[in-house]
C-alpha cells in the first residue's frame, strides 16, 4: 500500500525572529520564560499582527522565538519587524541588561507546505521557512535581514523602501552556495552595523577579466572625475561604458570594482548608482568584496546583450574622497576609444592635473604626451584627454 501524505503547497511572506542570548546556560528557566512571554506580548500588540485575519497568518513557535507566515502582501513582515522593535524598546526601558529582550529578525518570501502532524493538527514546513531562518542566523542583535526575493519586491513597490533596504554582502547559505543578503534599517529599527558572521568574500575579478576578454569589446569608455570638495577631496566618479558583444553567448551581467584610499567607507556609503542606456537602474545581484579599500560587485543587465547589438551602454556613478589626489585605472578589456576627464574648482587649492601612463610590471609612471582639452565653466575648469586607439592592457593615472 502506497504512503499518502496530505500536503498543500502555498506561498507566504515570512517573519522569523529569535531572542539573542536566550540559550546562555547561566540564565535561569524563569528568566527565559519571562523573556519569551515578553516577546510574544509585544508581537501580539503590533498592528501588523492585529490587523491581519487569523486565517491569513501561519504561526510556528520555535522555542526561543517565533515564525509567522503572512498569506497577504509582502509588506507585513517588514512592518511587523519595525513595529516589534519599537515595542521592545519600550518594554526594555528601566530593565537591567539581563532582563531585556533583544532579537534578530529574518524575512523572506517563499513556499511552504501545510502538513498534518502526528496528532492531526495543521503544521507548516518547507523551504520558505528554512531559508528565512538561515537569513536570520546571519544577524546580530537588532538586525533585520532579508532575502533578495522579498527585498526586490518591496523596492519595486515604493521608493520609500529604497531608503532603508540596502544590499549588504554575499553570504554562504548552504553547500558553498551564496546569496546576496539585504538589511533593513531606519529610525528606531534595524542595526546599521555589518553582520559579523557568514560573510563570503572572494574576488572574482581575475576570472571575470579572462572571460570578458573573450566576449566583450568596449567601443568607448568615458571616465570623468568631479572634485566636489577641495578640502576633503570628495570626488564624484562617472564611468560611462559603450559595450559590444563579440561572442555568440549573451552577456547577462557585468562585474564592477572600486578602489578607495579612505577606509571608513562601506559599500552603501558610496552613493552608488548603475543604470543603462534607458536610464533604468541595473539590479545588484552580488556583493562579493566589501573591504575597507576595495568594493567588488555584480549588476545584471535589464536585457541581455547579444552579438551585433548597437548602442548598449551602462554608467556607474559613486562618491569617494581622494585624499592622495590621484586616480588610477587599469583597462584590461579591449577598448577602442577612451576619454579621461577631471573637473575641479579654480580656487587655487588644486594644482594642474597631469596624466601619466603606468607600467603594469614595474609600476613606473611616465608623463603622457597627450595634450588635454581645457574647458572653463564658471568657477570650474575641466581637462579631458582623448585616446583614439586600443588601450587594452594599459593603466592611466591622473594626479592633481
Amino acid at each position: 500500500m502506497g504512503i499518502k501524505v496530505d500536503t498543500s503547497l502555498i506561498h507566504a511572506n515570512f517573519f522569523f525572529c529569535d531572542i539573542v542570548g536566550l540559550s546562555d546556560p547561566t540564565m535561569s528557566t524563569k528568566t527565559q520564560i519571562k523573556k519569551i512571554t515578553g516577546l510574544m506580548n509585544c508581537l501580539k500588540e503590533c498592528d501588523a499582527f492585529k490587523s491581519v485575519p487569523k486565517e491569513s497568518i501561519l504561526t510556528l513557535p520555535t522555542g526561543d522565538g517565533m515564525c509567522l507566515g503572512f498569506l497577504q502582501g509582502p509588506t507585513y513582515p517588514l512592518l511587523l519587524a519595525s513595529e516589534v522593535a519599537e515595542k521592545l524598546t519600550e518594554y526594555n526601558k528601566g530593565k537591567i541588561p539581563t532582563e531585556t529582550v533583544r532579537i534578530r529578525v529574518g524575512l523572506h518570501s517563499g513556499n511552504c507546505f501545510i502538513v498534518d502532524d502526528i496528532q492531526g493538527n495543521k503544521n507548516v514546513w518547507g523551504p520558505g521557512i528554512i531559508l528565512c531562518r538561515r537569513v536570520m542566523d546571519f544577524g546580530d542583535d537588532g538586525h533585520i535581514l532579508m532575502t533578495p526575493q522579498l527585498a526586490e519586491q518591496l523596492i519595486e513597490l515604493s521608493d520609500e523602501y529604497k531608503q532603508y533596504i540596502k544590499p549588504v554582502h554575499d553570504f554562504t547559505i548552504k553547500h558553498g552556495q551564496t546569496m546576496l543578503i539585504y538589511s533593513a534599517c531606519g529610525d528606531g529599527f534595524g542595526n546599521p552595523k555589518h553582520p559579523s558572521k557568514g560573510e563570503a568574500m572572494r574576488s572574482k575579478m581575475g576570472e571575470e577579466v579572462i572571460k570578458r576578454q573573450k566576449t566583450t569589446l568596449y567601443t568607448q569608455i568615458k571616465v570623468n572625475l568631479t572634485i566636489k570638495d577641495t578640502d576633503t577631496m570628495l570626488t564624484h566618479h562617472n564611468r560611462f561604458y559603450e559595450i559590444a558583444n563579440k561572442s555568440d553567448d549573451p552577456i547577462y551581467h557585468v562585474l564592477h570594482g572600486i578602489a578607495t584610499d579612505v577606509e571608513k567607507y562601506s559599500f552603501n556609503d558610496l552613493n552608488i548608482k548603475i543604470y543603462d542606456e534607458n536610464n533604468h537602474d541595473l539590479k545588484i545581484s552580488s556583493i562579493n568584496v566589501d573591504s575597507p579599500d576595495c568594493k567588488e560587485f555584480t549588476t545584471q543587465f535589464n536585457e541581455p546583450i547579444i552579438k551585433g547589438e548597437k548602442a548598449r551602454t551602462y554608467t556607474l556613478e559613486y562618491d569617494v574622497e581622494e585624499p592622495e589626489r590621484y586616480f588610477e585605472n587599469a583597462f584590461l578589456i579591449d577598448c577602442s576609444y577612451l576619454e579621461l576627464g577631471i573637473e575641479y574648482p579654480k580656487n587655487g587649492k588644486i594644482k594642474e592635473p597631469t596624466l601619466y601612463t603606468i607600467n603594469q610590471e614595474s609600476d613606473e609612471k611616465t608623463k603622457s604626451d597627450l595634450e588635454p582639452i581645457i574647458e572653463n565653466n564658471g568657477g570650474n575648469e575641466k581637462r579631458t584627454w582623448k585616446i583614439e586607439a586600443s588601450v587594452k592592457g594599459q593603466t592611466f593615472r591622473i594626479e592633481w
